[in-house]
């Protein structure tokens, strides 16, 4: 094990990870007797592949330093020790930061399941110019340029606030995706939809080429093309269609590390404290005069 491993800074657990180590098949103690046999035989092919997705789905760091190596700023130093300070301040400022988590996902969407269902957050870092595909949509599965994209609501309900800021995000990705992608027939499939036209009718009307459904998505299905079958359920009746890549719109909640700082401010934060009304970024008062919530619409 690595210094930096025996320090636990650089470990982060995953509860996905499978829990019990394959062993190598050994003879039976009676075979090994008056002989020169081996005793362990390795794995079959089995326990070799078990092995194998066990070892792949632990995503630690393996201690190889290519990153200390390619970093440029030479911002990576794994001696670094832990310091902690006391700093005296006249007012402080939070920033709010917000989590997606993946658990919250029902399983009938197909998510870490279906190869061509991505999140929100997956899509941003996909469209982003410095992304994995350096700003190129493509089908997790195949690499292929999709033709059709289904944004999807993956949360039953939520806020008002909340709900407004879930379509948002996904309807701005639409529209960068229809930039890059002229000829792609996209749509948007959520429910309680009402408030959301009244608010933002005029700029959804300009839309090109992007349909806004009220419907709600009760199951997804890979085709044998990996194709993903959509359950589509609207006005009581239910129909399907099949898109080349579905994009769960996720609900934001406030990250861990915020509540945490929260709980020892002796402050009092809702899921929904960071939406705000105006545009760009605002403070928000808070029940303390001394503390403010920087938040971002």
């Amino acid at each position: 094990m690595y210094d930096y491993e025996k320090k636990g800074r650089y470990i982060v657990e995953f509860e996905d990870i499978p829990s019990e180590r394959q062993h190598q098949i050994e003879i039976e103690v009676d075979e090994r007797r008056g002989n020169y046999n081996e005793v362990e035989l390795g794995f079959d092919e089995e326990r070799a592949v078990k092995e194998a997705k066990r070892c792949l789905s632990c995503r630690r760091c393996l201690g190889c330093a290519l990153c200390w190596a390619e970093c440029k700023p030479e911002a990576i130093i794994f001696e670094m020790e832990d310091e902690f300070y006391d700093i005296e301040a006249d007012g402080v400022i939070i920033s709010s930061g917000v989590e997606r988590p993946y658990e919250r996902i029902d399983s009938s969407f197909g998510l870490g399941k279906c190869s061509n269902v991505i999140t929100d957050l997956q899509l941003a870092r996909m469209l982003s110019e410095t992304g994995p595909s350096k700003g190129l949509v493509i089908r997790p599965y195949d690499g292929e340029i999709p033709a059709s994209i289904a944004f999807v609501q993956s949360y039953q309900s939520a806020s008002a606030e909340m709900h407004a800021a879930a379509l948002c995000l996904g309807i701005n990705e639409a529209i960068l995706a229809r930039r890059k992608m002229p000829q792609a027939e996209i749509e948007v499939f959520a429910s309680n939809l009402e408030a959301f036209h009244q608010e933002h009718g005029p700029a959804l009307k300009k839309l090109e080429k992007i349909a806004i459904n009220d419907a709600s998505i009760t199951g997804v299905e890979a085709e044998e093309d990996q194709g993903l079958k959509l359950t589509i359920v609207s006005n009581g009746s239910e129909t399907s269609k099949v898109f080349d890549l579905v994009v769960l719109l996720t609900q934001a909640q406030l990250s861990n590390e915020v509540k945490k700082m929260s709980k020892g401010l002796d402050l009092s934060l809702n899921y929904a404290n960071f939406l705000a009304d105006g545009e760009g970024s605002v403070l928000l008062t808070t029940d303390k005069e001394t503390i403010q919530l920087a938040s971002k619409v």
